[in-house]
């Protein structure tokens, strides 16, 4: 089974969702970089797709695999500290629970850990910031070069359009922010298509989440 997901998340069974369900919102932003770094590696593990690091009173010693996928490591949450938390002291918080449980279910089980610690690394040196280009096209006809520009960090995910002909940008603006989740923004884009003389942003399923008149550029 292909390793395709990561996870950091409370137990719901002691921590209140007004304290959870907020947490997993943060954490989606180093889970999605990490996810992103995996995925090309098509690392085959022993019968688990998802590494889910769970935030516990008192951790487990095991990383059982539950649901038939999920390998689960558990880890220490500080409620206290993690109340107090000033600015980017978030980062690092939440790279250090994500790590330690990565290390425990690397001692149960075989997973790609040095090329995940080196990943974090890189995320650490792009001041834990998590941006990609989703598309890159050229819209034949009109010497317009589409790009999808994604940027997910603690607080929300972003998408940008950005439009450039014969090397200037002519048009870059957001055009969709939802909270940091995939299962809310992911099927909401997918590809750059031109109808007539129109831009638009399609999603998963076809429907226009953007739209442009390309007689409105300069």
């Amino acid at each position: 089974m292909l390793l395709k997901y990561i996870d950091l998340y409370l137990n719901l069974e002691q921590y209140p969702s007004e304290l959870a369900t907020p947490f997993g919102f943060k954490t989606r932003y180093i889970c999605n970089f990490l996810e992103r770094r995996i995925r090309p590696l098509k690392y085959d593990t022993d019968g688990f797709s998802k590494i889910c690091v769970q935030g516990n009173r008192v951790p487990e010693q095991s990383c059982p695999i539950v649901s038939e996928t999920a390998a689960v490591p558990s880890v220490a949450f500080d409620e206290e500290r993690y109340r107090v938390l000033e600015n980017d002291e978030i980062h690092e918080f939440l790279i250090a629970m994500l790590v330690e449980g990565l290390e425990k279910c690397a001692r149960h089980h075989r997973i790609p850990l040095a090329q995940m610690q080196d990943a974090i690394e890189d995320f650490r040196s792009r001041g834990y910031t998590n941006e990609w280009v989703h598309r890159k096209k050229l819209l034949r006809g009109t010497g317009l070069r589409a790009y999808l520009l994604c940027s997910l960090d603690i607080e929300k995910f972003t998408l940008t359009l950005r439009l450039e002909r014969n090397g200037r940008t002519v048009f870059e603006e957001p055009i969709l922010q939802t909270k940091p989740d995939e299962t809310i923004f992911a099927y909401r884009f997918k590809d750059v298509v031109l109808n007539e003389n129109t831009v638009i942003v399609t999603g998963k399923f076809g429907d226009p989440t953007f739209t442009l008149d390309i007689g409105t550029l300069e």
